[in-house]
């Protein structure tokens, strides 16, 4: 997620956004699915170098980098590029077969811009993959939690074909469902439910990335999904309002939305605008494999880059444009960055969109939103694409637990943030950005006496610490840890672990272990200094 613009405006007047992204393999069997992508009826188809102590000069620079921006010279595109037509780059046009036994969501979702709700039907196929019976399972209801603040509620359900009423728990957030007899090892599961969703409009809680406001409907997880089963059984956890909510495996997606057609529509995974027979006119949707599914409506303009066989969109609001193509040549000089250093992004589309929301900026799969002011002010627009963009590695192909061990994602997140600006800008550049962003926060903090390590859960740190701990002081152990093993070494470790990760859940323990197997050596001395909590094992 992207740190809230009314955080710190320290040192040079910056509030940081940040997000997180992931990828791996996974299982057998699947329906085709695709992946990000956004149409109206009116698109093409309605479719291990020194480390120099920065000079005051370097600083100023930086300063002036992030905070006025120092505007990329946008290239100019007059045709959009046509959008794709599947989700999936050629080279990883299997996944979703390799994936087949993830859960399966089949969507139908009619959109109320006048009412500001949703009116939804949702098949799910859920596949025991696990290694033990399963004797109940959970749904969670995310527009239901603090940092949402919306209303959904259930009001049909069945279970193998059968009408049940589920227990609600966790504020409202989660469903419970007995399962008599008990699915097996391997064995399918059948549910199906309506249910009804009021979009807040006012943005007075969670941070606007939920909402109906100015024009523009935002609508993550606008759905029950399932959450992650593991060792420590189902995960229920509520984040904190500040924190990153959504912690789920994998999924395929098929969707249709039912919205006025004179509205664009943004969504993961591709998407075509359909005249039916049986259901009339709307958006067909494929996606996956994403971790949830999200959609975006408003009046928005489409200002579009293809690198390396990838649609970068940014979609902005009329008046916007020029800021637009800002965002666009940031986006797509990130994921070249990204792509370079980490290993190759497999979704044919990524998307940049202009929200209202006010925490500047959050990740999505495929998809990023990035604050509408920013785009007036001319601030932080650069930084938080970039954050967000990184995102895309970093939770959305390579997920982790974002509410008990937010550092796997948002360390490396704020640290892959830095490593835009020395790509784009230079080492210089970017020493500068990292003594006034991270090294001068961590030394507030300790002179504060509340400088900690950055591997306790979010809720463990309050909104302001949070930030500060998490975002940046876990930046520090990532640049500490390059600067021990060497360029090569240390994007040899973040590539492998991308490459293994992918698709999958990270873990402290994983990371580590794969630090391990490519460097011999866990060098849990850092680790314990800057992320901290019980060793993961294995000798140093």
């Amino acid at each position: 997620m992207a740190s809230r613009l009314r955080k710190s405006m320290r040192y040079f007047g910056i509030g940081i956004g940040l997000m997180t992204l992931l990828l791996v393999g996974c299982g057998a069997e699947a329906t085709p699915t695709k992946v990000t992508l956004i149409v109206s009826p009116t698109a093409s188809a309605p479719a291990a170098t020194s480390t120099p102590t920065p000079t005051p000069q370097a600083m100023a620079a930086a300063m002036v980098e992030i905070d006025d921006m120092a505007p990329a010279t946008p290239t100019a595109t007059p045709t959009p590029v046509p959008l794709p037509e599947v989700c999936l780059r050629p080279r990883f046009s299997d996944d979703d077969v390799q994936c087949g036994d993830v859960p399966h969501y089949d969507l139908s979702m009619t959109i109320s811009l006048t009412s500001s709700q949703v009116f939804g039907h949702e098949e799910i196929r859920y596949t025991n993959i696990e290694t033990t019976t399963l004797d109940e399972i959970y749904l969670r209801l995310y527009p239901n939690a603090p940092g949402y603040g919306g209303e959904m509620s259930v009001t049909t359900m069945t279970l193998r074909g059968r009408p049940v009423t589920p227990t609600i728990m966790m504020e409202g957030t989660a469903l419970h469902l007995p399962l008599t007899p008990t699915l097996a090892v391997g064995e399918i599961l059948t549910m199906s439910l309506d249910y009804v969703i009021q979009v807040p409009t006012t943005g007075a809680q969670g941070h606007g990335l939920f909402s109906h406001r100015r024009g523009v409907m935002s609508l993550p997880t606008a759905y029950a999904i399932i959450p992650v089963y593991d060792a420590e059984g189902w995960h229920l956890e509520v984040a904190p309002e500040y924190g990153d909510d959504v912690y789920a495996d994998v999924a395929l997606y098929q969707a249709w939305i039912d919205a006025p057609a004179d509205t664009t529509l943004i969504a993961s995974g591709t998407c075509a605008w359909l005249d039916t027979a049986q259901r009339g006119s709307g958006w067909s949707c494929e996606a996956g494999p994403m971790r949830e599914f999200v959609v975006v409506l408003g009046d928005y303009r489409r200002i579009s880059r293809m690198v390396d066989g990838v649609v970068i969109n940014s979609y902005v609001y009329p008046a916007h444009e020029a800021a637009g193509q800002q965002a666009a040549q940031y986006a797509a000089d990130a994921f070249r960055a990204f792509s370079a250093h980490y290993g190759p992004y497999p979704y044919t589309e990524l998307d940049v969109v202009e929200t209202p929301n006010y925490l500047g900026g959050m990740e999505y799969p495929g998809l990023v939103v990035v604050e509408d002011s920013v785009y007036v002010s001319g601030t932080r627009l650069q930084w938080l694409t970039a954050h967000e963009v990184a995102h895309q590695w970093w939770f959305g192909v390579v997920g982790n637990n974002p509410i008990n061990e937010p550092w796997l994602d948002e360390a490396l997140t704020q640290y892959s943030t830095m490593l835009y600006y020395e790509v784009v800008y230079g080492e210089e550049r970017a020493a500068a950005i990292r003594t006034v962003e991270f090294q001068r926060v961590h030394e507030r903090l300790a002179r504060s006496g509340i400088d900690t390590p950055a591997g306790q859960p979010a809720s463990a740190y309050g909104p302001g610490l949070y930030w500060d701990i998490v975002y940046d002081r876990g930046a520090l152990y990532f640049h500490n840890l390059r600067e021990e093993l060497g360029d090569d070494l240390f994007f040899e470790f973040l590539r492998t672990y991308y490459q293994r990760h992918r698709y999958q859940i990270a873990t402290p323990e994983s990371f580590l272990a794969t630090l391990e197997d490519v460097t011999g050596s866990r060098y849990l001395d850092l680790f314990e200094t800057w992320i901290g909590g019980e060793q993961m094992g294995g000798e140093e």
